[in-house]
């Protein structure tokens, strides 16, 4: 899947083959709405005349600019959160600033501030809202619970750290000493996208409250689970969920494609459409 929050942040790095001394007799002409507002043939090709992207890159990266000036603006959150990454990028690179700049894409540190570091901010808060405006479905949907899980290679060794967690040791001490390597034993938040087993995907699924598993195996791989669910209420931990689910590419996904159909994106030229369906079908609202 094709994400725009990247498509974003690359989109004045794209060169093509425009010829950015054609003149259009057009500029008038709406390819694209959202919200009542337009995106013209100006509007595509002075971005093109200016770096030459494709013309779908463009579209789409003048559409989410509209969906977060509209959706949640430059707050002093989002300024001061700009300016922090700004800063830190800007320590991390300081034996060479400017090539730092320019590897990045960007020409000025005033134009990877306002087209890398506050479009991210903007992206963050914007997902942040959407889970925050539409947490009850989430919940419902993806079933979030606060957990921590141990794989074990052996049965003995299963048997033994599950009578040790229920005599009183700590979940993580016992899961050092008996556990690979392929899980974190500290409490984190699992949901219905989350790649785990099945075994343990399903019995998180079911948890209604705090629970202790016993020895779960999974027989075609050989290997043995015992996962501890801490916190069942999502409602108890929901800006914990919120702050993990903003990170999480599949919430980003899917709360940008929510705002792109509340705010009905339409594009109403043929050929535009034809280059977003073929390399960015999910942004074809219908």
């Amino acid at each position: 899947m094709k994400k725009l929050f990247v498509i974003l942040l690359a989109a004045f790095m794209l060169v093509g083959c425009y010829d950015k001394t054609t003149k259009i007799s057009d500029p008038k002409t709406v390819l694209v709405t959202l919200d009542n507002k337009t995106i013209t043939k100006g509007d595509i090709y002075d971005v093109m005349g200016k770096v030459e992207p494709y013309p779908a890159v463009v579209a789409l990266t003048l559409s989410k600019k509209m969906i977060l000036a509209k959706e949640v603006g430059i707050t002093a959150e989002i300024t001061a959160a700009a300016t922090t990454a700004l800063n830190a990028f800007l320590e991390k690179n300081k034996a060479d600033v400017a090539k730092a700049i320019k590897d990045a894409g960007y020409k000025t540190q005033e134009d990877i501030y306002n087209n890398k570091f506050v479009v991210e901010a903007q992206a963050d808060a914007l997902v942040s809202k959407y889970l925050t405006d539409t947490f009850t479905t989430i919940v419902s949907t993806y079933k979030p619970v606060k957990a921590r899980l141990m794989e074990i290679e052996k049965k003995t060794d299963a048997d033994l750290a599950l009578a040790a967690i229920k005599n009183g040791e700590s979940f993580d001490a016992v899961a050092k000493k008996y556990a690979n390597d392929s899980y974190v034993s500290d409490s984190k938040i699992y949901y219905t996208g989350s790649d785990l087993p099945e075994l343990v995907a399903t019995f998180l699924q079911a948890a209604h409250v705090p629970t202790l598993s016993d020895v779960m195996e999974d027989t075609d791989n050989k290997l043995f689970y015992i996962v501890q669910v801490n916190v069942a209420d999502a409602n108890s931990i929901k800006e914990e969920i919120i702050t993990t689910f903003t990170k999480d590419a599949n919430f980003i996904e899917l709360g940008l494609m929510g705002y792109y159909t509340s705010n009905k994106f339409k594009i109403y030229d043929r050929t535009l459409y034809d280059m977003i369906g073929t390399n960015y079908p999910d942004y074809i609202i219908e």
